[in-house]
């Protein structure tokens, strides 16, 4: 196995990295796991062994040795990375498109972009939290039954919803794990790959909802803005029943 050192893309000598790690007090002890690096099915206690004595290598028969002592080595579960929300590719489609596949189908993801190019045809931009209250409140006054599943994750103090947050528990429905987030989510993903809709990343610190003490003031959170893009704009303007859409859709999803 070849190691090879390097910093900021610069190719270091074996030598000139251990005087560079020397630099302190101590010198630093790297660790490198195998498992990246080794084929899992190799790590059989009687594979090795085999191969100890095929291949005349007595260091094989004795991590053969370690291994049926620690028992079998399972491969690592790898994180599967999901582009982020402004991550997205776009591939425009045209406003007919559009409007045939938002208008024809009811899903959440339907239900989700409608929520969305209705509050920002009235803002330049918001973030999902934003339009998620935004749209609650609204549709409370548009008659969508109490019954309705949108009202799931939020809670109501002083005439004004608010998002339910708490830490996730089994058949406890907050905002996060509310159809509506949900929905908006799914919109924002289909209004960003179709060109209609602007998405900026960024990190919040601390909460909205509660004060904080000590490290959990630097708590971070991903927080996207959303704005429509010039097609979106005509795309909420030309919607012309997208209110209807929005109210029949809650009102037929109850709990």
């Amino acid at each position: 196995m070849q190691v090879k050192f390097e910093i900021a893309g610069v190719q270091l000598k074996e030598s000139e990295a251990k005087t560079l790690l020397s630099i302190g007090n101590t010198m630093p002890t790297l660790t490198v796991d195998l498992l990246d690096h080794v084929d899992v099915k190799l790590l059989d206690s009687g594979k090795l062994f085999n191969l100890s004595i095929e291949k005349k290598h007595p260091e094989l028969a004795a991590i053969a040795a370690k291994l049926a002592i620690t028992g079998p080595i399972k491969a690592p579960k790898r994180k599967v990375k999901r582009n982020s929300l402004s991550e997205l590719e776009v591939k425009k489609i045209s406003l007919d498109e559009a409007l045939d596949s938002l208008c024809t189908s009811t899903s959440l993801r339907n239900v989700g972009a409608a929520m969305i190019l209705q509050s920002l045809a009235n803002t330049n931009k918001a973030t999902i939290r934003q339009i998620a209250v935004d749209q609650v409140n609204s549709l409370w006054d548009q008659d969508v039954s109490t019954k309705s599943e949108l009202f799931l994750g939020f809670h109501r103090a002083q005439g004004r919803f608010a998002p339910f947050v708490s830490k996730a528990k089994k058949g406890l429905i907050t905002y996060h794990s509310s159809p509506l987030y949900s929905a908006l989510r799914d919109g924002t993903a289909w209004l960003k790959q179709a060109g209609f809709l602007e998405v900026t990343e960024g990190t919040e610190f601390g909460s909205v909802d509660k004060k904080l003490n000590g490290v959990e003031r630097h708590l971070q959170r991903k927080v996207y803005t959303l704005s429509l893009s010039e097609s979106g704009e005509v795309l909420a303007d030309t919607w012309a029943d997208i209110s209807d859409f929005t109210v029949n859709f809650w009102n037929n999803r109850l709990v």
